[in-house]
């Protein structure tokens, strides 16, 4: 994901560099990477992904892990074989079963939850702050000029007519964007805790019905997307991870339609979403 020039990345699986690049994505603008947990498809190309940031020149990288992340790069990353000189900042999540803070500053935040998968999973959702913006109408009755503007973001306030006339009284709160990951799990509440109202959702669906091996793996079916969709109240619903036992996912679509539901998509290789 990109934003304001920053790249966050969502686990990072083998391949993921031939991704990137074939997306037209710039590997060097990478600045955050989130790992969700240790399973092997979601770490894979972490190695390779970092030489690459090292050989770019990039300065440092931050990554936002289960313990354990950092014994994993040690086997790749040692003195006989090779040292990065990019400054590989780890920090270990401490996952909980209510949204937990990951990073905060003026103008995004990330969350985490604890999911239900067979070992320590979190999912995380990417927040854009509140912003303001003048409203047109009171600005034309006020008559205001660059010079009001001015001291408005210095004061705070402008006078008009003797009365104190705040940025809060002509602008109007928006809402800032939201994008949701969840990753490998089974049934839990922390899904709807975490991606409620998101604008994109990205989600597992390994599964079509087959309940029982969803919940011996850890894993959702779609079913129980179909079942939560309207409580998550999410603008679009992104689905991936799907079984290689399905040659293809017709009988997914089918379901979907079935249902009457028209934000869940079938998530597809080089799909873009703009917002």
């Amino acid at each position: 994901m990109q934003y304001k020039g920053k790249g966050f990345l969502f686990d990072c699986g083998e391949g993921i560099q031939r991704q990137i690049m074939k997306a037209g994505f710039n590997i060097y603008s990478l600045d955050y990477i989130f790992i969700s947990h240790l399973h092997t498809d979601h770490i894979l190309g972490l190695p390779g992904l970092i030489e690459t940031l090292d050989i770019y020149d990039k300065s440092n990288i931050k990554i936002f892990s289960p313990d354990g992340i950092e014994e994993f790069l040690k086997c790749f990353f040692f003195d006989q074989f090779y040292t990065p000189e990019i400054k590989i900042e780890i920090k270990s999540l401490e996952t909980k079963d209510t949204p937990f803070s990951v990073i905060d500053n003026s103008e995004f935040s990330v969350v985490g939850i604890s999911l239900n998968h067979i070992i320590e999973c979190t999912g995380f959702s990417f927040i854009e702050k509140p912003k303001r913006k003048f409203v047109k109408e009171k600005i034309e009755e006020l008559k205001l000029k660059t010079e009001d503007f001015i001291n408005l973001r210095k004061k705070g306030y402008i006078k008009r007519d003797g009365k104190i006339v705040t940025e809060e009284e002509i602008t109007e709160e928006i809402k800032g964007f939201k994008f949701t990951y969840i990753p490998d799990t089974y049934k839990t509440d922390n899904i709807i805790k975490l991606a409620k109202d998101s604008d994109i959702l990205v989600i597992e669906c390994t599964y079509l019905d087959e309940e029982e091996k969803a919940g011996k793996y850890g894993h959702l079916t779609l079913d129980y997307i179909i079942e939560i969709t309207p409580e998550l109240n999410c603008k679009k619903i992104v689905l991936t991870h799907f079984s290689r036992r399905y040659k293809n996912l017709e009988k997914f679509m089918k379901k979907i339609r079935k249902s009457g539901l028209k934000n869940i998509v079938l998530g597809e290789d080089f799909m873009i979403f703009d917002f």
